[in-house]
């Protein structure tokens, strides 16, 4: 996918330097080279080509792109995200169109909640898109990753309150994940009967059986520490198999099975 994304780019800098006002022979043949650069996968050289491009007199469309090409390269090739940074923020600020404005944005959101773990910015960023109108295609998808970055920042009330909105919306693909992610929070605040309450209505609209039994283990977690050892016992049974750590699920149950026996005495 990288691959098929860096060649469609390099084919629409190739015909802006063809058609564009500011075609010469040098620019032709500096573009291509940087293209020829780019797929015998010698990145560094490549980025060192167009950064040269940048340099000379090429019109404000062009720039955007090769500073779009080279956001490109940093972040997928060489994961050297500050640099990223600069160029998508160069797209953004040299872009007239709001649809690279968007693009440069989205990069931007992503590498700062992906990558840096930068979650306060991802934030700001997430709510500059999803409040954009008119509504933008991945309107559900920032909506999420808003909440997202909230939940990351331990922010728990204001997470809840957004993942919350994202459940009211049937549309939204994020609906019953978000579902999920407010039982986890109810975890995460010892809040044991309403997270083990959300987490069964969460589960019976989960089609994911990984997701199905990574909230079973968070429900028979919550039993368990609630003292009511026989459920917290079946749930733990039921999923063993499917939980990927099996040496822990049967640490749970053996510890579960000796206090159980211990009750009896």
């Amino acid at each position: 996918m990288m691959k098929s994304q860096l060649k469609a780019n390099l084919k629409l800098l190739l015909i802006l330097v063809v058609i564009g006002c500011d075609f010469t022979p040098r620019l032709h043949k500096e573009v291509i080279l940087a293209q020829e650069k780019l797929k015998s996968q010698d990145y560094q050289e490549a980025i060192t080509l167009y950064e040269k491009i940048l340099k000379g007199n090429i019109s404000k469309y062009l720039r955007m792109k090769i500073s779009f090409q080279l956001g490109e390269l940093y972040s997928l090739h060489l994961g050297k995200y500050s640099k990223a940074i600069f160029y998508y923020e160069e797209v953004r600020d040299l872009a007239d169109d709001p649809k690279w404005q968007v693009k440069a944005e989205e990069k931007l959101a992503d590498i700062n909640f992906s990558f840096l773990k930068e979650y306060k910015e991802s934030l700001r960023i997430y709510k500059k898109l999803f409040s954009f109108m008119p509504r933008l295609e991945s309107y559900q998808f920032y909506k999420f990753r808003y909440a997202m970055s909230l939940f990351k920042m331990h922010e728990s009330t204001s997470a809840e309150r957004a993942f919350s909105e994202i459940t009211q919306d049937e549309t939204s693909e994020y609906n019953i994940r978000s579902m999920f992610f407010i039982g986890l929070i109810e975890f995460e605040n010892k809040e044991w009967e309403r997270s083990i309450k959300q987490l069964r209505e969460y589960i019976k609209k989960e089609k994911r059986k990984d997701d199905i039994v990574q909230a079973k283990f968070l429900m028979a977690n919550a039993y368990e520490t609630m003292e009511d050892l026989k459920k917290a016992y079946n749930l733990y049974y039921s999923i063993l198999g499917e939980y990927p750590n099996t040496e822990v699920l049967k640490n749970r149950l053996n510890s579960i099975y000796s206090r159980r026996v211990a009750r009896k005495r």
